[in-house]
């Protein structure tokens, strides 16, 4: 390679000058345009003729100070007789290189840009982590071989010491704090969902009741989901480890018990991850790591829609890498065992993790003992166990890739094998390259970085890319996202240890770490709950975080109703009020033909369309009376028809 020219170096300081003042006056303009005016420069291009005459000037200004002083400082240096000035100003621009990307940062947090140029803003997102973590490797360089003033030399070797001196248990004594404080954000804050009367019978209802029947001694029997079909509830899903949090829920049977199993399991799921990334990364990173998962906005959505199982095998799924790295093959096996029970398709995943740590000779005889095991169970349980219990409607999700109009998950397998081209085509749709990016963007691509961890992204892209008759399942808003997040942090934290491997590895890891701390900054700034909530989404709806005095005296009178509905009554009440009677044998919800019940539970605000039919087709099978009205809400309770049972309805749009 022939030797650069002599003013190559000089040029490319004095033009990372430039750009570096170009880019902060960019930064600190658009800082108070977006103050002042909202972030509609940022969507729109409006500004304005004076406005953008005085951003230009400012840009030109700001562009030309830094290789200016630089410029000066150089000549006097040389009046000083010294020739340093030139190679100064050289290392300077390298250790400040980062910089030159500072412009993009206020679009990068702004959440109104993020949300509404989603594409926009996850390609600049892409864009900007593949340029500052290459800026930063090159910076971090240069800091090696720079000398502390001497005034200031004792800075680095303190910390060095510091950090030499620090107690172990400190940094798990962190994350222990900050699993703490987000279980106590997730906990409070969907509670208060559910006191908002904002939680729903699909699905949080359908949990609790047929925990509550399983606690009552009647197992998988679940009226809210099947009405009054008598239909074994594991048709839908075989989640047979619900039993094992019995002990739990029978200390309080209802849906907020649930919604704090929930904020508790995901919270703490944060202790094995970093138990786990500590033994392959320092525990610093590992903290970093941790901060990462309880931060990442696809974590936020499933916790805040309602309540599921499938987000808790997060947990079980850091303690099994934990117990893998650490050669504790009885806690492996123990969580597998767990994994396994909790539901159908996450034998699906392990199977993939099991051939994976197969093939990459991590674990080779565990591997295949998984990879084989996790098969085994998946086709008995699903194409054996649950037919034979009825039928559900899941398998739709995948129907445009049913082979020959056999709507089965066989089927789509004869497809992907017969037919890789057509399969490839519902891929490549607007919403799931948005959700793929929304996915891996944030961790800075790090899962994705090596062909060895790919394997770990098709448990998730199986049961969300693949699926095209489903939107809820590529949006982070939902609990398909738990799918993907236990193998995106096992895959997080392998790359970064990879990194390390070779020269220059710890500069690599540095500022791999560093361009993934922005990442999951700026994207659960934009979607996720913690940072800012004036947008979050979890599941149908944006959740609301303010607690009204009108909010609080509406769900005080819906309590004093609730007291008048015996606890073994059978109830049917509409889809938001059906979470507060769901703790009991006969729940059900106006989704289907409503059997004779003892008490009906509705909301003015429910009753329209479909659940206003139901209700009128319910009150003319049998007699009923009204109990009480309070707010919106009306009970009513078989007995003999009165004349004030006839104006409430008729209030509800009734007419018998």
């Amino acid at each position: 390679m022939p030797p650069l020219p002599k003013l190559f170096a000089p040029g490319l300081a004095f033009a990372c000058l430039f750009l570096i003042g170009f880019s902060s006056s960019l930064f600190v303009q658009s800082r108070a345009i977006v103050a002042a005016k909202g972030p509609e420069f940022l969507l729109s291009n409006q500004l304005g003729t004076p406005g953008r005459d005085r951003l230009l000037l400012g840009l030109l200004l700001g562009a030309l100070v830094p290789p200016f002083v630089a410029a000066v400082y150089v000549l006097v240096r040389r009046l000083m007789k010294r020739r340093d000035g030139l190679a100064r100003v050289i290392t300077f621009a390298t250790l400040v290189c980062p910089l030159m990307l500072v412009g993009l940062l206020p679009a990068l947090f702004s959440w109104q840009f993020a949300q509404r140029a989603t594409i926009s803003y996850l390609l600049l997102l892409t864009l900007f982590i593949l340029g500052f973590e290459s800026l930063l490797r090159v910076s971090l360089t240069a800091w090696e071989t720079v000398t502390a003033p001497r005034g200031l030399r004792w800075l680095p070797a303190g910390w060095a010491t510091l950090l030499r001196r620090t107690p172990g248990w400190v940094p798990l004594v962190v994350v222990l704090l900050s699993a703490l404080a987000y279980t106590s954000f997730a906990g409070y804050f969907t509670i208060q969902q559910h006191r908002h009367i904002l939680t729903s019978a699909f699905d949080l209802g359908i949990y609790d009741n047929v925990l509550f029947n399983a606690y009552a001694g009647h197992p998988w029997h679940s009226p809210v989901l099947y009405g009054p079909n008598d239909v074994n509830y594991l048709a839908s899903h075989s989640e047979y480890g619900m039993l094992l949090f019995l002990p739990l829920y029978a200390l309080k049977p209802g849906a907020e018990t649930l919604l704090l199993i929930q904020a508790v399991m995901l919270g703490f799921a944060a202790v094995p991850l970093f138990l786990f990334a500590r033994t392959r990364v320092s525990p610093s990173i590992a903290v970093v790591v941790s901060w990462c998962y309880l931060l990442f906005a696809p974590l936020h959505g499933p916790n805040f829609y309602d309540f599921h199982w499938l987000p808790l095998a997060i947990f079980f799924h850091f303690w099994l890498y934990f117990g893998l790295a650490t050669r504790r093959t009885w806690l492996a096996v123990l969580c597998v065992l767990v994994l396994l029970s909790l539901r159908e398709d996450i034998a699906v995943g392990l199977a993939i993790f099991g051939f994976f740590l197969a093939l990459t000779g991590a674990r080779v005889r565990f591997g295949l003992l998984l990879g084989t095991l996790s098969v085994v169970w998946f086709g008995v349980n699903k194409f054996v166990i649950m037919p034979s219990l009825g039928t559900w409607w899941f398998d739709n999700m995948y129907s445009e890739l049913f082979a020959d109009g056999k709507s089965s998950y066989a089927s789509v397998f004869r497809t992907l094998l017969s037919n890789p081209v057509y399969a490839a085509t519902t891929f490549v749709r607007e919403q799931k390259l948005t959700y793929v990016f929304q996915m891996l963007a944030p961790l800075a691509f790090l899962p994705g970085r090596r062909i060895a961890l790919v394997p770990l992204l098709l448990p998730g892209a199986f049961f969300t890319l693949l699926t095209t008759a489903y939107w809820p399942t590529v949006s982070i808003a939902f609990q398909y996202t738990t799918h993907w997040i236990p193998y995106l942090f096992l895959g997080t934290v392998l790359s970064l240890s990879l990194l390390r491997r070779g020269e220059g590895g710890q500069i690599r890891q540095r500022a791999a770490v560093g361009a993934l701390c922005l990442a999951l900054l700026s994207h659960s700034h934009a979607f996720g709950a913690i940072l800012q909530r004036e947008s979050f989404v979890g599941g149908f709806g944006q959740i609301d975080f303010s607690h009204t005095p009108a909010q609080a005296k509406r769900y005080a009178e819906l309590l004093k109703v609730l007291r008048l509905i015996p606890a073994d009554a059978s109830v049917a009440a509409t889809e938001y009020l059906n979470p507060h009677i769901s703790a009991r044998r006969e729940a059900f919800c106006f989704r289907y033909d409503l059997p004779v019940v003892d008490y009906i539970l509705v909301s003015s605000y429910e009753v329209a369309g479909d659940n206003k039919r139901l209700l009128k087709n319910l009150v003319n099978k049998a007699s009923y009376q009204l109990v009480t009205t309070r707010e919106d809400f009306y009970l009513f309770k078989r007995g003999t028809r009165n004349e004030a049972t006839e104006k409430a309805l008729r209030r509800l749009g009734i007419h018998l």
